[in-house]
């Protein structure tokens, strides 16, 4: 349905007792709601709500979202399903408290779903990352603040390296500075240590005798 003469054939067919089905270009089915009744005058808007609100039966949307495992797309659905409650605001008009969403949100015992739901629990499940749940959402604050409890990448803060630990105190009697410097001892060889003359050969005869 592209102009106001094909959605008022379709129309035409759902009143007269014909099962019709027809694509639109929108985004979800609260938009669809809107492109078909926003394709005719404003004067004939209040007729057109009701005509669509006894008409409908089910308005299906869904968005192509690549997999986690990087295996193609996978197909996140949602359903707006013709009752009480979704015919009065489509009649009526949306207001605070009283959205197509909301319907949705509320009457999955009727078989609805609205798409942050499903991209919700496609997140959870490991279906998609959680930066594809955000981007494909309709209303991305909410579904971060209900996804609040997952790791969300955009909100890790880089580890910090810790400081440095200070140097210990040194302690009473230690000496501070480098090591000093120390000379190993030979042993001597059999001639110093047999002349009497040579300072490590007496020295090594006071500590034989």
């Amino acid at each position: 349905m592209r102009d106001l003469e094909t959605v008022e054939v379709a129309l035409d067919a759902a009143e007269t007792g014909h099962l019709v089905f027809s694509t639109l270009h929108t985004t979800d089915a609260a938009k669809t709601v809107d492109r078909i009744i926003g394709i005719f005058p404003k004067t004939h808007e209040q007729s057109i709500r009701q005509r669509l609100s006894t008409s409908f039966r089910y308005i299906v949307s869904q968005r192509l979202l690549p997999r986690a495992d990087g295996k193609g797309r996978i197909p996140a659905v949602e359903i707006l399903r013709s009752t009480m409650r979704t015919r009065e605001y489509i009649e009526k008009g949306e207001a605070e408290k009283r959205s197509l969403i909301e319907a949705m949100r509320a009457g999955d015992i009727d078989g609805m779903q609205d798409f942050d739901t499903v991209l919700e629990k496609m997140v959870r499940e490991g279906l998609v990352t959680f930066e594809d749940g955000l981007a494909y959402a309709t209303n991305k604050h909410n579904l971060r603040l209900s996804m609040s409890d997952l790791r969300d990448p955009s909100a890790q803060v880089p580890p910090q390296t810790p400081p440095p630990r200070p140097a210990a105190p040194a302690r009473p009697g230690m000496r501070s500075g480098p090591p000093p410097d120390v000379r190993p001892v030979t042993r001597p060889g059999k001639e110093e240590a047999g002349n009497p003359n040579s300072k490590t050969g007496s020295l090594l005869d006071q500590i034989e005798r």
